[in-house]
Protein backbone atom coordinates (compact mmCIF):
# COMPACT_ATOMS: atom_id res chain seq x y z
CA UNK A 1 0.00 0.00 0.00
CA UNK A 2 1.42 3.30 -1.04
CA UNK A 3 2.43 5.90 1.72
CA UNK A 4 2.99 9.12 -0.09
CA UNK A 5 1.17 9.30 -3.63
CA UNK A 6 4.07 9.84 -5.49
CA UNK A 7 2.82 11.96 -9.00
CA UNK A 8 3.60 10.58 -12.15
CA UNK A 9 6.55 11.71 -13.78
CA UNK A 10 5.94 14.10 -16.53
CA UNK A 11 9.35 14.18 -18.43
CA UNK A 12 10.11 11.15 -20.50
CA UNK A 13 14.07 10.99 -20.20
CA UNK A 14 13.23 11.29 -16.48
CA UNK A 15 10.88 8.39 -16.80
CA UNK A 16 13.33 6.48 -17.98
CA UNK A 17 15.95 7.09 -15.71
CA UNK A 18 13.81 6.90 -12.80
CA UNK A 19 12.88 3.04 -13.47
CA UNK A 20 16.69 2.46 -14.17
CA UNK A 21 17.38 3.44 -10.64
CA UNK A 22 14.46 1.73 -9.39
CA UNK A 23 15.32 -1.48 -10.58
CA UNK A 24 18.77 -1.13 -9.60
CA UNK A 25 17.52 -0.54 -6.28
CA UNK A 26 15.16 -2.92 -6.32
CA UNK A 27 17.81 -5.69 -7.09
CA UNK A 28 20.19 -4.74 -4.96
CA UNK A 29 22.37 -3.42 -7.23
CA UNK A 30 24.56 -0.14 -5.88
CA UNK A 31 22.04 1.99 -7.29
CA UNK A 32 24.23 5.59 -9.13
CA UNK A 33 26.89 2.85 -8.84
CA UNK A 34 27.09 -0.32 -10.63
CA UNK A 35 25.63 -0.21 -13.95
CA UNK A 36 23.63 -3.51 -14.44
CA UNK A 37 20.23 -2.07 -15.49
CA UNK A 38 21.86 0.59 -18.25
CA UNK A 39 19.35 2.70 -20.57
CA UNK A 40 19.63 0.32 -24.08
CA UNK A 41 21.22 3.34 -26.86
CA UNK A 42 20.20 6.75 -27.21
CA UNK A 43 17.39 8.59 -28.59
CA UNK A 44 17.19 8.52 -32.17
CA UNK A 45 18.99 4.95 -32.57
CA UNK A 46 16.92 2.15 -33.53
CA UNK A 47 15.86 0.26 -29.97
CA UNK A 48 13.97 -2.56 -31.06
CA UNK A 49 11.14 -1.85 -28.74
CA UNK A 50 13.47 -1.19 -25.21
CA UNK A 51 14.77 1.80 -23.30
CA UNK A 52 16.16 -0.22 -20.50
CA UNK A 53 18.70 -4.07 -20.21
CA UNK A 54 20.31 -6.00 -17.76
CA UNK A 55 22.22 -8.88 -19.69
CA UNK A 56 22.92 -10.22 -16.17
CA UNK A 57 19.21 -11.07 -15.43
CA UNK A 58 18.25 -11.02 -19.12
CA UNK A 59 15.46 -8.89 -18.28
CA UNK A 60 14.88 -5.57 -20.84
CA UNK A 61 12.14 -2.53 -19.62
CA UNK A 62 10.03 -0.47 -22.04
CA UNK A 63 9.34 2.79 -20.44
CA UNK A 64 6.23 4.65 -21.81
CA UNK A 65 4.83 8.33 -20.18
CA UNK A 66 1.34 8.65 -21.31
CA UNK A 67 -0.85 12.20 -21.29
CA UNK A 68 -2.97 11.31 -17.80
CA UNK A 69 -5.24 14.06 -18.92
CA UNK A 70 -6.87 12.07 -22.07
CA UNK A 71 -9.86 9.26 -21.61
CA UNK A 72 -8.72 5.77 -19.70
CA UNK A 73 -10.25 4.18 -22.66
CA UNK A 74 -7.79 6.10 -25.17
CA UNK A 75 -4.64 5.59 -23.21
CA UNK A 76 -5.73 1.89 -22.27
CA UNK A 77 -6.32 1.53 -26.71
CA UNK A 78 -2.69 3.27 -26.77
CA UNK A 79 -0.87 1.08 -24.51
CA UNK A 80 -1.98 -2.03 -25.81
CA UNK A 81 -1.14 -0.78 -29.47
CA UNK A 82 2.14 -0.15 -27.92
CA UNK A 83 2.61 -3.49 -26.55
CA UNK A 84 2.58 -5.05 -29.89
CA UNK A 85 4.77 -2.56 -31.26
CA UNK A 86 6.94 -3.47 -28.82
CA UNK A 87 7.16 -7.11 -28.64
CA UNK A 88 7.22 -7.09 -32.33
CA UNK A 89 10.36 -5.01 -32.68
CA UNK A 90 12.28 -6.69 -29.69
CA UNK A 91 11.91 -10.04 -31.53
CA UNK A 92 14.79 -8.83 -33.58
CA UNK A 93 17.33 -8.16 -30.17
CA UNK A 94 20.60 -10.18 -30.76
CA UNK A 95 20.59 -11.82 -27.02
CA UNK A 96 18.24 -14.10 -24.68
CA UNK A 97 15.96 -12.45 -23.16
CA UNK A 98 13.88 -13.84 -19.87
CA UNK A 99 11.49 -11.07 -19.26
CA UNK A 100 9.82 -8.40 -20.75
CA UNK A 101 8.35 -5.18 -18.76
CA UNK A 102 6.09 -2.65 -20.08
CA UNK A 103 6.44 0.04 -17.45
CA UNK A 104 4.24 3.09 -17.85
CA UNK A 105 2.89 6.43 -15.84
CA UNK A 106 -0.43 5.18 -16.34
CA UNK A 107 -1.96 3.51 -13.14
CA UNK A 108 -2.27 -0.30 -12.87
CA UNK A 109 -5.16 -1.38 -14.44
CA UNK A 110 -6.79 -4.73 -14.89
CA UNK A 111 -7.57 -5.02 -18.39
CA UNK A 112 -4.15 -3.96 -19.66
CA UNK A 113 -3.14 -6.46 -16.61
CA UNK A 114 -5.59 -9.31 -18.17
CA UNK A 115 -4.18 -8.24 -21.65
CA UNK A 116 -0.65 -9.22 -20.84
CA UNK A 117 -1.11 -12.32 -19.69
CA UNK A 118 -3.52 -12.70 -22.72
CA UNK A 119 -0.64 -11.87 -25.18
CA UNK A 120 2.07 -13.86 -23.67
CA UNK A 121 -0.23 -17.24 -23.90
CA UNK A 122 -1.81 -16.16 -27.88
CA UNK A 123 1.84 -15.55 -28.54
CA UNK A 124 3.52 -18.31 -27.11
CA UNK A 125 6.41 -16.10 -25.74
CA UNK A 126 9.80 -17.48 -25.02
CA UNK A 127 10.17 -14.94 -21.85
CA UNK A 128 7.89 -13.51 -19.29
CA UNK A 129 6.09 -10.43 -20.11
CA UNK A 130 4.92 -7.89 -17.20
CA UNK A 131 2.71 -4.82 -17.11
CA UNK A 132 4.46 -2.25 -14.75
CA UNK A 133 1.77 0.65 -13.58
CA UNK A 134 2.56 3.94 -11.68
CA UNK A 135 0.94 2.42 -8.75
CA UNK A 136 3.44 -0.62 -8.59
CA UNK A 137 6.27 1.59 -9.81
CA UNK A 138 5.27 3.96 -7.03
CA UNK A 139 4.88 1.60 -4.21
CA UNK A 140 8.67 0.35 -5.15
CA UNK A 141 9.95 4.05 -5.16
CA UNK A 142 8.89 5.10 -1.71
CA UNK A 143 10.84 2.18 -0.34
CA UNK A 144 14.43 3.73 -1.53
CA UNK A 145 15.53 7.07 0.33
CA UNK A 146 17.93 7.59 -2.46
CA UNK A 147 14.45 7.11 -5.10
CA UNK A 148 13.16 9.74 -3.45
CA UNK A 149 15.93 12.09 -2.67
CA UNK A 150 15.89 12.35 -6.47
CA UNK A 151 13.08 12.08 -7.95
CA UNK A 152 10.65 13.39 -4.87
CA UNK A 153 12.77 15.26 -2.70
CA UNK A 154 9.54 16.85 -1.35
CA UNK A 155 8.32 13.96 -0.24
CA UNK A 156 11.05 13.20 1.90
CA UNK A 157 9.90 13.30 5.86
CA UNK A 158 11.85 15.94 7.42
CA UNK A 159 14.16 14.06 10.60
CA UNK A 160 12.44 14.34 13.96
CA UNK A 161 14.02 16.65 16.89
CA UNK A 162 15.49 15.42 19.23
CA UNK A 163 13.53 15.71 22.80
CA UNK A 164 15.34 18.27 24.85
CA UNK A 165 17.23 16.44 27.14
CA UNK A 166 15.69 16.87 30.81
CA UNK A 167 18.28 18.53 33.62
CA UNK A 168 18.91 15.77 36.18
CA UNK A 169 18.34 17.20 39.51
CA UNK A 170 21.51 16.48 41.55
CA UNK A 171 20.69 15.83 45.54
CA UNK A 172 21.90 17.46 48.13
CA UNK A 173 26.04 17.46 49.24
CA UNK A 174 26.75 16.68 45.46
CA UNK A 175 30.38 17.80 44.24
CA UNK A 176 28.16 19.17 41.38
CA UNK A 177 26.84 21.62 43.22
CA UNK A 178 29.60 23.45 44.28
CA UNK A 179 31.21 24.28 40.60
CA UNK A 180 34.53 25.70 41.98
CA UNK A 181 35.53 22.22 43.40
CA UNK A 182 33.81 20.06 40.90
CA UNK A 183 36.33 22.32 38.09
CA UNK A 184 39.38 21.42 40.51
CA UNK A 185 38.54 18.22 40.42
CA UNK A 186 37.90 17.90 37.18
CA UNK A 187 41.23 19.92 36.32
CA UNK A 188 43.40 17.40 38.68
CA UNK A 189 42.02 14.26 36.46
CA UNK A 190 42.88 16.03 33.29
CA UNK A 191 46.59 16.71 33.79
CA UNK A 192 46.41 12.75 35.49
CA UNK A 193 45.19 11.71 31.83
CA UNK A 194 47.56 13.81 29.70
CA UNK A 195 50.72 13.62 31.55
CA UNK A 196 50.09 9.73 31.67
CA UNK A 197 49.52 9.85 28.18
CA UNK A 198 52.73 11.71 27.71
CA UNK A 199 54.70 9.30 29.16
CA UNK A 200 52.99 6.63 26.69
CA UNK A 201 54.17 8.80 23.74
CA UNK A 202 57.30 9.15 24.96
CA UNK A 203 57.67 5.13 25.34
CA UNK A 204 56.54 4.91 21.65
CA UNK A 205 54.30 2.07 22.36
CA UNK A 206 51.25 3.81 20.93
CA UNK A 207 49.51 2.97 23.93
CA UNK A 208 46.41 5.22 24.74
CA UNK A 209 45.09 6.69 27.94
CA UNK A 210 41.96 4.81 28.87
CA UNK A 211 39.68 7.27 30.04
CA UNK A 212 37.07 5.01 30.33
CA UNK A 213 38.24 3.28 32.63
CA UNK A 214 40.07 5.87 34.89
CA UNK A 215 36.58 7.61 35.56
CA UNK A 216 35.09 4.26 36.36
CA UNK A 217 37.54 3.44 39.03
CA UNK A 218 37.07 7.06 40.62
CA UNK A 219 33.26 5.96 40.06
CA UNK A 220 33.77 3.00 41.98
CA UNK A 221 35.92 4.37 44.66
CA UNK A 222 33.27 7.00 45.53
CA UNK A 223 30.44 5.06 44.96
CA UNK A 224 29.53 7.58 42.37
CA UNK A 225 27.53 7.31 38.88
CA UNK A 226 29.16 10.32 37.73
CA UNK A 227 31.38 12.79 39.00
CA UNK A 228 28.88 15.57 39.72
CA UNK A 229 27.71 12.81 42.20
CA UNK A 230 30.53 12.21 44.52
CA UNK A 231 29.48 13.39 48.08
CA UNK A 232 31.21 17.07 48.86
CA UNK A 233 32.73 15.47 51.61
CA UNK A 234 34.93 13.21 49.56
CA UNK A 235 36.56 16.53 48.00
CA UNK A 236 39.52 16.39 50.40
CA UNK A 237 40.29 12.91 49.79
CA UNK A 238 39.82 12.83 46.09
CA UNK A 239 41.81 16.10 45.59
CA UNK A 240 44.99 14.13 47.36
CA UNK A 241 44.26 11.11 45.62
CA UNK A 242 44.62 12.77 42.12
CA UNK A 243 47.30 14.81 43.41
CA UNK A 244 49.30 11.72 44.43
CA UNK A 245 48.22 10.13 40.70
CA UNK A 246 49.80 12.70 39.18
CA UNK A 247 52.75 13.44 40.98
CA UNK A 248 53.83 9.19 40.42
CA UNK A 249 53.57 10.16 36.78
CA UNK A 250 57.21 10.08 35.11
CA UNK A 251 56.41 13.43 33.99
CA UNK A 252 55.38 14.10 37.96
CA UNK A 253 58.24 12.71 39.29
CA UNK A 254 60.92 15.07 36.91
CA UNK A 255 59.10 17.96 37.79
CA UNK A 256 58.96 17.35 41.76
CA UNK A 257 62.98 16.32 41.61
CA UNK A 258 63.63 19.81 40.01
CA UNK A 259 62.09 21.20 42.53
CA UNK A 260 58.62 22.42 40.13
CA UNK A 261 55.27 21.89 41.46
CA UNK A 262 52.74 19.55 39.02
CA UNK A 263 49.32 21.42 39.65
CA UNK A 264 47.75 24.53 41.51
CA UNK A 265 46.09 24.21 44.87
CA UNK A 266 42.48 24.44 45.20
CA UNK A 267 42.96 27.85 46.42
CA UNK A 268 44.62 29.07 43.21
CA UNK A 269 42.69 27.28 40.88
CA UNK A 270 39.23 29.33 42.00
CA UNK A 271 41.31 32.37 41.60
CA UNK A 272 42.78 31.50 38.03
CA UNK A 273 46.02 30.88 39.02
CA UNK A 274 48.19 28.21 37.42
CA UNK A 275 51.35 26.64 38.00
CA UNK A 276 53.15 26.88 35.09
CA UNK A 277 55.02 23.60 33.56
CA UNK A 278 58.24 23.60 31.32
Amino acid sequence: MSIYQLPPLKNEKHFEEFVCDLFNEINNTNSFQNTEYQNFGVKGQKQKGIDIFSAQSKTVIQCKLKELRKNDEVIRKNIIEDIRNDLSLAADLQFTVDKFIFASTFRDDAVLQEFAMQITQENSLAFAFEYWGWDTLSKYAEQYESILKKYFPKFIPKPLKAPKKVAVELPDGALGKDLNKKNYISYLSRRYGDWKQLQFDREGKGEKFNWPSHNKSLMNRYHATGINFIHINHFDDLASYLSDKIDKTAFGRNQKAKGRRNYSTYEEHAQGIEVSVD
